[in-house]
């Protein structure tokens, strides 16, 4: 075996090189307090050994709460240096290894020479360093630093294996560290298929037996996950995964005549399990009742939901399904997919992200860079077998990483898809950065061969990461931006004691959670105002109300159940004094379920699969039983219009009064209005604000709800007013955009909603939310002479069905469905026995997925024409719509007798009703037991006359499926 040392001591100062400094900058430029978005979630798990949302990222939770336990200041600011610490490892190891790779790839070797490898790995090593998707995540609390440190540590022994094929230790250890990333982040299984790869190429005769030791770990490690998946289709794959491993490996075993590396096969999933340990962490933690406590992983199902990502879209259970379960025969068909004409295929992704995507490695790296890895292409063509396959190996990581995990995601290329997708572009960066580094190596050594003095020319390479410097220092660093601190501080401070606030958007909910139970927790001397203490407040946050597992760890927290701290552990953690000591009362689980079933009710049953209705109604509960001892705020992500009634505006969020209001106080207006102009006026005259996207999209979303509000209460001017204000504060905010265009319009201004369209689409050109609305924009200002016409026209002509169809249209083409309900509405009320309206006003209100207002119409159809075997047919669809099933089925039979086998046979294929069609009592409509005549309608003998299935030469306009 090949044990010799491969790095050099040039190598080891390299790294060190590398290391000390991004440290020095990433420690300059970090956040000096908690940051938005999730940053106030992860310091709160990491600093009260909690368990922050699916995955739960057990390795960065642990390593970030042993680092904060030193004392080196402000628990927010100690966690973002760990990432700085994580990352600029990562760096230190990028540029030992690109110092080494030089040398091996036979570049420069002269002990005169030496320099320019040093020159072309530090500049390279310093480039990825000061990236944007590096440098930005390296100062503050998050796990990609950490995620980068991981792939640098997993290719280092990838690559230490490269030179000593016959180690297994090393490639066991490689394994072994990709499980342990994959505790950090699931990112990492992009990268799983690279040692096969490296075993493939470099020792052909032994890879049959690690793809059998592999496969034997991961059949462990799926039947476990199966198990406590507790899902049949999971399971059943799981079992056939079994079969087949088994039978694979007794055929190697037979081909192999018993010669097949038994201690391969015991090792590996050792290893790979042992990577897999900081899962523990999660119960353990979660059963010591932390602040954060995502998912409740204490009990078995609530740690299968956060490992399995069970709350996201594509969890990992429903992946394997689709991915192993396809060779195994487990894969349920897919019912094909409805065509929307706005759906991307995988190919149009890819190529909007793959150009999209060089041109941010062009602005971090240079285009030099660029220019550098595709020469690493060309180097690889003239190298030996085992260098040749160390960079193929790096090439086909960086495609994993850069194109095929984007492209599976659904990457957009607008800026929300990009700040996204941004931060997974650590490991991205770094392997990009070996492949420059072996690019420029080539380079420089084939200019040095056909004339040496052009080796000096490498002594310019340390402008690339200076560029990069300049380029990203604005928008990474986080020096002296305090507005994740003031988010906080300025909403929570003057609040009255025992308040409740309701967490809507991210930093809505994670930044109070953090003030409340991080800053508040905090020495005076390390607070920024050493006065600051709320944890007699109780944060709630809205986007989970209802679901289970949170449900059971804010009981925990908050009521009359909460576990008393037992342990000695879990006092030391202060668990006795973390939570108010007032209890307040919270549904229980099947409160919570009466609760969802009654919002249910009232609704459509194509909003019920809508996630927002039914956290609404457990947070008016929660409200009516609290609200005479404690008052409540609110930061909402999507709207609660129940609370607009209650909502009086208090500086950055609104509370709730405790009783209706008729309208919102005078005083109280001109109080919102006088602290937004002092506050925007703060925001803007702070230079940090300009370059901080996450501070000017969650300071405008603010003040957006606001304008919401406003909006509800009719109050349109106060509305534009408020917008405009958001809009200030960024002006790239499309809800807001879309919300104050249309108030606009009302007053007949067109030119200042294209003006702030054509100012974001300046700052968001690939935005096609942006874009679609800029083109209804010039729609609906071409349509405005036309839409007043026809209303002159139809205040003659009142009955004019033709006319208000026209009407109904048009608006309906610039999404002004308020426009068209009104106009529906009036018309109804000028005609309410015509059939004709009244089948217009039924299928109107269906289309919008106004069922309530259909049902009186579609009704009064029905009497005016029991002889149209569709008017009952629309009805039905009106009472499946709401949920009335007795009353759907009483008039679906009436359909059927009416419009005969033709009406059957549309109502049972008609898709709309998929969803009771497997009810024994919908197949039943199959034989509903009563004569019918195939032409439709009774039979003549009856005496009665036939009905007729058409709409007798009237409008009727086809609801669409839900």
């Amino acid at each position: 075996m090949n044990k010799r040392r491969i790095f050099s001591r040039a190598d080891w100062f390299c790294g060190l090189g590398a290391f000390l400094v991004s440290l020095a900058v990433y420690v300059y430029t970090a956040a000096p307090n908690v940051t938005l978005l999730d940053s106030g979630e992860f310091l709160v798990a990491a600093g009260h050994f909690g368990v922050p949302h699916p995955t739960g990222y057990p390795l960065w939770t642990l390593t970030a709460w042993l680092f904060q336990l030193l004392p080196l200041g402000n628990m927010a600011w100690e966690i973002a240096v760990w990432s700085g610490v994580c990352t600029a490892g990562a760096v230190g190891i990028a540029a030992m290894m690109g110092n080494n790779m030089l040398r091996w790839m036979g570049f420069f070797t002269g002990a005169r020479s030496q320099w320019v490898n040093i020159v072309i790995s530090l500049s390279l090593a310093f480039s990825l360093a000061f990236s944007f998707s590096v440098w930005s995540q390296a100062v503050i609390a998050e796990v990609y630093g950490l995620h980068a440190l991981m792939t640098a540590i997993f290719l280092l022994l990838l690559y230490r294996w490269v030179h000593g094929p016959q180690r297994d230790s090393l490639m066991i250890g490689a394994f072994f560290v990709l499980a342990l990333s994959f505790s950090n982040h699931h990112l990492t299984l992009v990268l799983s298929p690279l040692p096969f790869l490296l075993i493939l190429l470099l020792r052909r005769r032994a890879f049959w037996d690690w793809v059998l030791a592999a496969m034997t770990t991961a059949l462990l490690v799926y039947l476990g996950f199966a198990i406590l998946s507790g899902e049949p289709l999971v399971l059943k794959t799981a079992i056939r995964f079994a079969y087949c491993v088994a039978i694979g490996g007794a055929f190697l075993f037979w081909k192999r005549r018993m010669h097949v590396r038994l201690k391969l096969i015991a090792f590996l999933p050792f290893a790979v399990i042992g990577g897999l340990l900081p899962y523990l962490y999660m119960p353990l933690a979660s059963s010591t009742n932390p602040p954060m406590n995502w998912s409740y992983a204490r009990e078995p199902q609530g740690f299968f939901y956060s490992i399995n990502r069970s709350q996201y879209q594509g969890p990992l259970s429903e992946q394997t399904i689709k991915t192993l379960g396809k060779f195994m025969g487990t894969c349920p068909e897919e019912p094909p997919k409805q065509e929307t004409g706005v759906e991307r295929g995988k190919r149009e992704i890819l190529m909007e992200w793959a150009g999209f995507f060089w041109l941010q490695l062009n602005r971090s790296f240079t285009p030099f860079s660029v220019i550098f890895y595709f020469c690493s292409i060309i180097a690889a063509l003239r190298l030996p077998l085992n260098r040749r396959t160390w960079i193929y190996l790096l090439h086909i990581g960086f495609v994993l990483a850069a194109f095929l995990q984007p492209v599976l995601d659904g990457a957009s290329v607008d800026a929300a898809g990009w700040w996204l997708q941004m931060p997974y572009h650590t490991y991205t960066n770094l392997i990009f950065a070996l492949l420059c580094i072996v690019g420029g190596g080539f380079v420089f050594d084939a200019l040095s061969r056909r004339r040496a003095r052009l080796v000096w020319l490498a002594a310019v390479l340390p402008v690339m990461p200076v560029y990069g410097f300049l380029m990203n220092f604005s928008e990474a660093s986080q020096r002296n931006h305090w507005f994740g601190w003031m988010f906080g501080y300025d909403m929570l401070k003057d609040l009255p004691k025992g308040s409740i606030v309701i967490g809507g958007s991210d930093p809505g909910r994670f930044v109070p959670t953090y003030m409340i139970f991080g800053e508040s927790a905090q020495p005076a001397a390390l607070k920024h105002d050493p006065n600051f203490d709320r944890r007699d407040l109780y944060i709630i946050t809205q986007n989970a109300l209802g679901e289970s597992n949170y449900m059971k760890y804010l009981r925990d927290h908050y009521t009359s159940a909460r576990p008393v701290p037992k342990s000695a552990f879990e006092k030391w953690l202060g668990r006795e004094t973390t939570y108010p000591r007032d209890p307040i009362l919270l549904p229980s689980p099947e409160e919570c379920d009466v609760i969802t079933k009654d919002a249910a009710k009232e609704m459509p049953e194509q909003a019920r699969t809508e996630y927002s209705f039914g956290m609404g109604a457990v947070l008016k509960w929660i409200w009516e039983k609290n609200k005479d001892k404690h008052d409540f705020f609110i930061e909402e992500s999507f709207p609660i219009e129940w609370t607009y009634d209650y909502a009086i505006p208090h500086g950055l969020v609104y509370q709730l009064n405790k009783t209706k209001l008729d309208k919102i106080p005078p005083e109280a207006v001109a109080r919102d209005f006088a602290f937004w102009k002092d506050y925007k006026a703060k925001l803007l005259n702070d230079p940090a604000y300009a370059s901080d996207y996450d501070a000017q999209r969650s300071f405008s979303k603010l003040r957006q709800t606001m304008g919401n509000i406003y909006r509800y209460r009719k109050m349109n001017d106060e509305a534009i007013r408020a917008y405009f204000e958001a809009l200030e504060l960024w002006p790239e905010n499309g809800e807001v955009i879309a919300s104050v265009t249309r108030l606009l319009w009302d007053k007949g201004d067109f030119d200042t909603s294209e003006a702030l369209l054509k100012r974001a689409l300046e700052k968001d050109y690939n935005s096609i939310q942006l874009w679609r609305f800029a083109i209804m924009a010039e729609e609906r200002k071409k349509t405005e002479s036309e839409i007043l016409a026809l209303k002159d026209t139809l205040a003659k002509q009142p009955r004019n069905r033709e006319l208000i169809k026209q009407i109904i249209d048009l608006y309906a083409r610039v999404d002004e469905m308020d426009k068209a309900q009104a106009i529906v509405k009036s018309a109804t009320n000028e005609m309410p026995d015509d059939p004709g309206m009244l089948r217009i006003a039924a299928t109107y209100y269906g289309m919008t997925d106004k069922w309530q207002d259909a049902l009186a119409p579609a009704e009064s159809l029905v009497r005016i024409e029991p002889t149209n075997a569709q008017n009952f047919l629309l009805l039905a669809r009106v009472y499946f719509s709401l949920g009335k099933k007795k009353e759907f089925y009483e008039t679906a039979r009436k359909a059927i007798e009416v419009g005969g086998v033709s009406l059957r046979d549309q109502l049972l294929n008609d898709d709309f009703f998929k969803s009771w069609r497997d009810e024994p009592e919908f197949q039943n409509l199959a034989s509903p037991g009563g004569n019918i005549s195939p032409g439709g309608g009774v039979p003549p003998s009856s005496g009665s006359q036939p009905a007729t299935s058409s709409t007798d030469g009237q409008e009727h306009m086809i609801l669409r499926s839900p």
